[in-house]
């Protein structure tokens, strides 16, 4: 009773309650963290897919000092990192060093130029990925872990689909001309909302687009693959996956679920929901109207492809007139917003060669395909996931430079973590090697 009558005394006062609500809910989540660090990251991975629009909704209500706590997603993962990590210890791998290269090139490249918070941006991935090294699961926390992602995105699917065929694009329009404006156009929502041949809208549930929502629905359907069987949650997020209208993404699932079905030798379960898939998709295009969009892109004549390949060719020239890079922010969306001269390329590999050089791209491949080994060998359930993750995600970020969305990183590169540790874990079982590695700071 005396929290709810100061809280009305405030509001009388005209004095705003989101500040407070953050600090306690900051408070409340330390606390959680140095009393159940594992609990805690859970609950923060839970959260991720709903924090952009959750975030963006305070600030639309709160006071402007509600964008201080912008990097709050971060600096929680980072702290159950590094309980964690003292917690369980780390055995670094060869995987880890070419990440670590990687990142030491970034650094070095900093330091001719350009601007660091470009530089932790560009590097999401190992915050999540760090995650990931330092968690130690049992089978029965595998199995909740993985049907919980699974159904949450099967949620969020469905309530993303209100916004397509209920609600429209003016909600989101309002939200977004208030508080990120570079992504409207004449008052309406930019273009990644919107495709040639398709009159509708694409759907990114609680994510800041479409983009960033269609890999978090491949990943789940990854997990789905592995670990679940009731087709529901599947229909659903597979769903959501067709309304996103995002190609780069479709193709993604269509090379890691038939991979996983040939190396988990379940073909004739593949097989049977191919078929059902393909049955969505063709009851989907009449309702969702995007027949024409299928012919232009089955052409190639549509902008979007069009500009796919123009950009893909004019990033190959400039990588290799500039092979040391310009430095982090000076290519990629930090350019576009910051310099007149815009250098930016739709793909995560051409943008981090035009900003760290071609060698610290080449480490980055290199942490790549060392984790998809690693991740082979193991034929465990988590492997897989790495494995179905690593090819899918590795094939989008061919056509989109998706290395900056935070939220969507811990769901894409925790599970390749994840599944580096335990890899490492029965790898050492089978030699016999002791159980507790050292901790090794990262």
């Amino acid at each position: 009773m005396s929290i709810l009558l100061l809280a009305a005394l405030l509001m009388v006062l005209g004095v705003h309650l989101m500040p407070f609500a953050l600090i306690l809910g900051a408070t409340a989540l330390l606390w959680l963290l140095f009393q159940h660090p594992l609990g805690g990251l859970g609950i923060i991975l839970a959260f991720m897919p709903v924090f952009p629009m959750a975030f963006m909704l305070g600030e639309f209500f709160g006071p402007p000092s509600v964008t201080l706590f912008s990097p709050c997603d971060r600096v929680a993962v980072v702290l159950a990192t590094f309980i964690l990590l003292g917690r369980n210890g780390i055995k670094l791998t060869a995987a880890d060093w070419f990440l670590v290269a990687c990142f030491g090139l970034a650094v070095i490249r900093l330091a001719f130029g350009g601007a660091i918070i470009a530089l932790l941006s560009d590097f999401n991935l190992m915050f999540a990925y760090a995650a990931g090294r330092v968690v130690i699961l049992t089978a029965n926390q595998e199995t909740l872990w993985a049907r919980r992602a699974v159904w949450i995105l099967a949620v969020l699917s469905m309530l993303g689909m209100a916004e397509v065929f209920v609600f429209g694009e003016g909600p989101r329009a309002l939200l977004y001309l208030s508080v990120a404006s570079s992504t409207t156009t004449e008052g309406r929502l930019a273009a990644p909302f919107h495709a040639d041949g398709y009159s509708g809208l694409r759907e990114a549930a609680t994510m800041i687009g479409p983009l960033q929502f269609a890999p978090l629905c491949m990943a789940a359907l990854i997990i789905w693959w592995v670990y679940c069987r009731k087709p529901w949650p599947a229909g659903m997020i597979a769903a959501g996956l067709i309304c996103s209208v995002t190609r780069s993404a479709w193709l993604g699932t269509a090379l890691a679920i038939p991979l996983l079905a040939i190396i988990m030798e379940q073909k004739r379960r593949f097989f049977l929901y191919a078929a059902l898939f393909v049955a969505l998709f063709v009851a989907s295009v009449p309702l969702l109207g995007f027949g024409d969009f299928i012919l232009l892109a089955k052409s190639g004549q549509d902008y979007s492809t069009e500009g796919h390949r123009e950009s893909l060719l004019e990033g190959w020239e400039y990588v290799w007139d500039h092979p040391f890079g310009l430095g982090p922010g000076n290519a990629g969306s930090y350019a576009s917003k910051n310099n007149s001269n815009e250098v930016s390329f739709e793909s995560t590999y051409l943008t981090f060669a035009a900003e760290y050089g071609i060698l610290a791209t080449l480490c980055f491949l290199g942490f790549l395909v060392s984790a998809l080994r690693m991740a082979w060998r193991s034929r465990t359930h988590l492997g897989y996931v790495a494995v179905g993750i690593l090819v899918g995600f590795g094939a989008v970020m061919m056509f989109a430079p998706l290395h900056l969305d935070f939220s969507l990183a811990t769901w894409i590169w925790f599970p390749v973590g994840l599944a580096i540790r335990s890899s490492i874990a029965l790898r050492d079982r089978e030699l016999g090697s002791g159980p507790s590695p050292l901790p090794v700071a990262l």
